[in-house]
């Protein structure tokens, strides 16, 4: 870590927390935690954190590689009590995902899952390294609906219940259709694009051609590229304004663990203007979670100080207890993503469509017949005004 004092709180707590989340474990990492486990920790808040930020199986794989005698007894059994219901329930989801690719390969449809165990594997080529609990799986357009069938058949069945009129809008205007199953209880997200028009961020050209074949549980499963999932992680998690750690070792763990044309990255990011965006993923990876990147890189994002300012703020939101992820208002998430991208037409197109665009949240809110379906242009900037208002009063 780079940025000094300023970075995050310099807590022993903390400190702890950020070595237990790096990907991958090394010697002098874990020669770190085991200096650090000399001091006495307040776990309570460690566990607290490592739930928030998603890193639980990395903060028990990395304290029982280093010292595991240095945790207390029983702290150190609910972590792995943690760890290996979190295996067991990965295991079962993994499961699941090949039935589902198998039924939909059998029904004509190409189907390729990303994030989820497919993520664990190229992060960090383990699925018990991730919680996960739902499955997001990359469909054609034309096949959204029947893989909707498809699901059904397998006793899922759409999270909201729309009419024909309202699934041929969601198809033009959102990215997934999601799908629930109970006992268990499982959420499959079918996308078939990785954004929806307010984040501004076309369509990867050729990502289709470009799949790659990854193992899962003895068998073949599709994938994408890392170079393109690079850009998918990069992207997601400014959608969630860095708001947890793991997507920060996520991004850490697949540019570590894959070979990554980083020509072809920068020319790709340059094309949908998410150059910012990737400096910022880069630079957080690096600072926090020590992830080495090639001089190439260091050199293409080195100059860009507005990245290198924001990945500060973002690690500094990280720990601090203030981080407004999902808690601001709709002025305050323009501006945090009108300062991610470095285009300005980007900017206005996310104004726009995140004004005026309707969304499935307006859909199940004001539920109206078909042919009123041009009011929800209307319907969407008066309802963010009033939920903006009335959260100004609060």
């Amino acid at each position: 870590m780079n940025w000094g004092s300023h970075m995050i709180r310099t807590d022993k707590e903390v400190e702890l927390l950020v070595a237990c989340s790096r990907p991958q474990v090394d010697s002098e990492n874990s020669k770190r935690i085991c200096v650090l486990l000399k001091e006495e920790m307040d776990w309570a808040w460690i566990i607290k954190a490592a739930r928030t930020h998603g890193v639980m199986p990395l903060l028990y794989r990395h304290l029982k590689a280093a010292c595991p005698g240095a945790v207390p007894p029983e702290i150190y059994l609910d972590l792995q009590k943690v760890y290996l219901l979190n295996t067991r329930r990965n295991l079962i989801i993994a499961r699941e995902l090949l039935g589902i690719l198998t039924a939909l390969r059998e029904s004509g449809i190409e189907a390729v899952p990303f994030k989820g165990p497919a993520l664990s594997l190229m992060a960090y080529g383990d699925i018990t390294c991730r919680s996960f609990s739902d499955l997001d799986i990359m469909v054609a357009k034309d096949d959204v609906l029947l893989a909707k069938d498809v699901l059904i058949s397998r006793g899922y069945r759409p999270q909201v219940s729309f009419t024909a009129k309202q699934e041929r809008n969601i198809l033009k205007n959102v990215c997934e259709y999601n799908f629930v199953r109970e006992n268990p209880h499982l959420l499959v997200e079918i996308h078939w694009r990785f954004h929806t028009d307010y984040y501004s961020v076309p369509a990867s050209d050729g990502i289709w051609s470009r799949l790659e074949s990854i193992n899962l549980e003895g068998l073949p499963v599709p994938s994408f590229s890392a170079d393109d999932l690079v850009l998918v992680l990069c992207s997601h998690a400014a959608r969630h304004e860095w708001a947890q750690l793991k997507f920060v070792s996520d991004f850490a763990g697949l540019i570590s663990q894959q070979q990554i044309d980083w020509d072809q990255v920068v020319a790709s990011a340059h094309k949908m203007g998410l150059l910012r965006i990737l400096h910022i993923n880069l630079f957080l990876a690096q600072d926090l979670l020590g992830a080495k990147l090639p001089m190439r890189m260091i050199n293409e994002m080195g100059p860009d100080c507005s990245a290198k300012e924001m990945a500060r703020n973002m690690s500094e939101k990280l720990f601090s207890g203030n981080n407004t992820n999902n808690k601001g208002g709709p002025i305050e998430k323009y501006l945090f993503w009108a300062r991610t991208r470095e285009r300005m037409r980007d900017r206005v197109r996310y104004l726009f469509f995140v004004g005026f665009k309707p969304t499935q949240v307006d859909y199940d809110e004001f539920p109206m017949p078909d042919f009123l379906y041009p009011f929800y242009w209307i319907i969407r900037p008066v309802r963010l005004l009033c939920k903006y208002r009335s959260r100004k009063r609060m």
